[in-house]
């Protein structure tokens, strides 16, 4: 009995003693997963440790070898991370570094279906659209133009040119954006959707059409703004009661713009109410000082945000699903922060819904290219023949035409992208387009186009029409008012197409006027 007793104290000492080591550490939600010498043995669950009594006696010996195990098991762990020191944080650095780039080229959805062939590919270029017909006028529209015809003419075939590439534009940047993430499929989007816009004001900036450059420029705001975001919000509708996004991406995309509009306001004021005081001469150097330094700040501004949407906050701008009037669940984000992600749609045979490719990636790729030289091509005698257009038609306002119509035109690769994503209730998507194109015009295109005309001694400035100034910082405070709280619906975008067809109105016999700077007018050569 004595050594039974014993025994048995020693067993239960063993016992008693064990839950010191393999305590589980209860980790707070906000806080990174435990690492270190304990991590393995607090993957030990509870209920293993809930071994009843009268059987650990019966089974000293074997409990007193788990023990041992365990006891070699942290010794072990503890001496390997002493020899390694910082190797394993190093590592661990390298690994999230690297899986925030895999996630940045990694589709939210799975591709779904076949791979597309280069004939398959080729046939569905040429379906995409019923305004592919219109790619008929784009050799017309050459052949006029250097045949020397009616201007009125050859505007109106280039335009209608441009309309179907800007929707082959368009199709080639959603097949190469469906490859990637969320966030760099809507930096395509805006990006390749501004092409035409960029062509456009390149060919006017070389043949120093300084207020062409400007009206087509500020045209695309407001385009992106309201009518290409307005038209995202009325087909969402249709088909969602409510339309929710990330409301912390809407307000830093409202604040950016804010500061856009507050670069074109400064040297309006300037203008406005010192040009009286300096003495002559004095206000277009400074005007072009402040131009210039004021777009390498944007610039710089936009890197910022770039390395803000991609790295450090990127898990703000995932994707968010549309069920109905809700949204997905929010799930943990490789920061270890709460993000909304998109979750895909479910078919009845339990598997994930992907999306189907109509291109192969070197057909998109060439579709980009070709249309891309395309739209220079017919963009340049759509510009030139502005001048003859106007002269021949005193009752049509030039301003119109490059505030709204070469607007719309060269944003339908932007326009149909918004509203197919909408449909399908991606509206962080449409949101990136529409807004994030608006951010890369007044952050990115302007500034540098400015930079380019110092570079070319070509004095364009951040001088925009007060007027126009005015409207886009108003229809600015509208598109805020709209989505900051990070929901809207079909009335929403009823709204901002209203506003932005009374600007199409107010602008009609808007009379050109040549802008003077101190009485003289400026000069470009």
């Amino acid at each position: 009995m004595g050594e039974s007793s014993a025994t048995s104290q020693n067993v239960s000492s063993h016992i008693l003693s064990q839950p010191a080591p393999l305590s589980l550490a209860v980790e707070d939600e906000d806080e990174p997963p435990s690492s270190g010498s304990f991590s393995r043995s607090s993957e030990v669950k509870s209920d293993d440790l809930s071994y009843p009594f009268p059987t650990l006696v019966g089974q000293g010996n074997v409990a007193h070898n788990e023990t041992a195990l365990v006891d070699e098991e942290v010794q072990a762990a503890t001496a390997s991370n002493t020899e390694v020191g910082p190797a394993p944080q190093t590592d661990r650095l390298k690994g999230s570094v690297g899986s925030r780039l895999r996630t940045l080229f990694t589709p939210m959805q799975p591709i779904a279906g076949p791979k597309p062939t280069y004939k398959s590919s080729a046939v569905a270029a040429l379906k995409y659209t019923p305004l592919n017909i219109c790619l008929v006028f784009i050799p017309v529209s050459w052949a006029l133009h250097y045949t020397h015809q009616n201007p009125t003419i050859v505007f109106v075939f280039s335009a209608l040119g441009i309309i179907p590439l800007a929707a082959l534009l368009g199709l080639g940047t959603e097949q190469i954006a469906i490859r990637t993430s969320q966030s760099v499929g809507g930096l395509l989007n805006a990006t390749l959707g501004n092409i035409v816009e960029m062509i456009i004001a390149g060919i006017a900036l070389k043949r120093c059409e300084l207020d062409v450059v400007q009206s087509s420029l500020l045209g695309g705001l407001l385009s992106n703004l309201l009518l290409v975001l307005g038209m995202a919000f009325i087909v969402g509708g249709f088909r969602f009661h409510q339309q929710e996004f990330q409301p912390m991406v809407a307000q830093l995309n409202s604040s950016l713009m804010i500061v856009c509009v507050t670069s074109l306001i400064v040297p309006v004021a300037f203008h406005e109410y010192l040009e009286d005081r300096l003495s002559a001469g004095r206000e277009v150097p400074i005007l072009l000082q402040l131009s210039r330094g004021s777009a390498v700040i944007l610039i710089l501004i936009y890197v910022a945000y770039l390395f803000f949407q991609f790295y450090s906050h990127n898990h703000l701008f995932l994707d968010t699903c549309q069920t109905g009037t809700s949204i997905s669940s929010s799930t943990r984000s490789i920061f270890g922060r709460k993000s909304t992600e998109s979750l895909p749609t479910i078919t009845s045979s339990g598997q994930p819904e992907g999306e189907h490719l109509k291109l192969n990636f070197p057909v998109a790729l060439f579709l980009l290219l070709v249309s891309t030289g395309l739209a220079y091509v017919t963009a340049e005698s759509l510009v030139e023949s502005l001048e003859g257009l106007v002269a021949a038609h005193p009752n049509v306002s030039k301003e119109w035409i490059t505030l709204i119509v070469i607007p719309v035109i060269s944003n339908a690769a932007e326009h149909t992208t918004a509203v197919v994503v909408a449909r399908k209730g991606k509206f962080d998507l449409a949101m990136t387009v529409a807004v994030g194109s608006c951010i890369q015009i007044a952050l990115f295109v302007i500034p540098l186009l400015i930079l380019i005309a110092w570079g070319m001694n070509k004095p364009l400035t951040l001088l925009f029409d007060p007027l126009e100034t005015i409207v886009l910082f108003f229809s600015v405070l509208l598109v805020k008012f709209s989505v900051e709280d990070g929901k809207s619906h079909w009335m929403s975008g009823y709204v901002l197409i209203a506003v932005y067809i009374i600007i199409a109105l107010s602008f009609w016999n808007f009379p050109e006027t040549e802008r003077l700077f101190q009485g003289q007018p400026l000069v470009c050569s």
